[in-house]
């Protein structure tokens, strides 16, 4: 007997949205036969190569040569111009809703693309981030049409202002490590401390800052650059497993939602230093994890003296033991889709 059909948007932007693919495929596949929607040909190949998965890849709504306008993200179907490209990548979505007749749409990322689909009656599955959405009115719409939201993180650190609770399923964070694994530590060692960089990477002027003690070695991981830094630094690039990679206890990180779940169940202590995102996703992750006394964070303009008084800080902290991260997570919203769609 064949299995129902669901879509799900990968979105190609940083390495967050794909790595919650990777866990959440191989458990939706029990149930469904999950068909994967991308908008991006750079990801269409390890998509394919890694999962085996069928991936249809939705055509661009840009003529060619045009030039996207700034996203304010405070306008509705502000980036979608009138043109035909437009309508054939709706085009491309409606043949496909009827040739696979899917359950419903896991969509991670990319409101527009959750506002057409419900419209042609399908069920909309939103994939739910912290942050600011309310002057978006994309977002809200979208918000206001799924069917259910889903937030990979805990309700605990769900800002007091989100209005969809009653329909948001909290699988807990997920993560590829499994907690049982790594030892919680008593007290950091703070003479070895990894900085875990994250998608758009710090300036040098900022890691210079951070690693300004010379009595301190740093770990610099996912480094896309290499910086101008002093002997007690140690860059490692691009790494395939960051649990190899780590020294020490203590991680200075950016706060996006996988790299936190993934530090946090290898039972590191962590400082956060959130990136730019359009709606403040991961200042709002970090200030909640830090108003928890779950983390703590720093800024992008300290100075070297206040990033060592940082580090001591952090010799100190013990991190609030909330049992974040779900070792089930992943099997959990496939039991979900399950109960709602199978």
């Amino acid at each position: 007997m064949s299995k129902p059909v669901i879509f799900y948007f990968v979105h190609a932007h940083g390495n967050g949205h794909q790595a919650t693919f990777s866990m959440l495929y191989p458990e939706l596949s029990v149930f469904f036969e999950v068909i994967a929607i991308t908008t991006n040909t750079s990801i269409i190949n390890r998509l394919k190569n890694t999962y085996q998965v069928q991936v249809i890849e939705l055509p661009s709504k840009y003529p060619a040569n045009y030039e996207i306008p700034e996203h304010t993200f405070s306008k509705a179907f502000e980036v979608t111009p009138y043109v035909q490209e437009a309508a054939e990548r709706a085009k491309s979505m409606v043949d496909a809703i009827l040739l696979h007749k899917p359950k419903a749409f896991y969509c991670d990322g990319v409101p527009e693309l959750a506002i057409l689909v419900r419209g042609m009656g399908v069920p909309v599955v939103l994939v739910h981030l912290p942050g600011n959405i309310s002057n978006d009115p994309t977002q809200v719409f979208a918000h206001e049409l799924a069917d259910h939201i889903i937030a990979h993180f805990p309700f605990i650190i769900e800002q007091s202002d989100y209005k969809y609770s009653t329909k948001t399923f909290y699988s807990g964070y997920m993560s590829r490590y499994d907690c049982s694994k790594f030892n919680r530590n008593t007290s950091a060692n703070i003479h070895q401390v990894s900085i875990l960089l994250g998608y758009d990477n710090w300036d040098q002027a900022i890691v210079k800052k951070m690693t300004h003690d010379p009595d301190t070695r740093f770990t610099i991981i996912g480094n896309k650059q290499r910086y101008d830094l002093e002997k007690n630094c140690n860059q490692l690039g691009m790494v395939k497993d960051i649990s190899q990679a780590i020294k020490g206890d203590l991680v200075i990180s950016a706060a996006g939602q996988n790299t936190v779940a993934e530090l946090l169940s290898m039972n590191k202590r962590l400082i956060l230093l959130p990136e730019a995102r359009p709606y403040e996703e991961q200042e709002v992750h970090a200030r909640i994890l830090s108003d928890q006394k779950i983390a703590l964070l720093g800024e992008e303009n300290f100075n070297a003296e206040q990033w060592q008084t940082l580090l001591q800080r952090a010799k100190a902290f013990t991190p609030a033991d909330k049992n974040l991260v779900n070792i089930t997570a992943a099997a959990d919203v496939a039991q979900k889709m399950q109960e709602w769609y199978g």
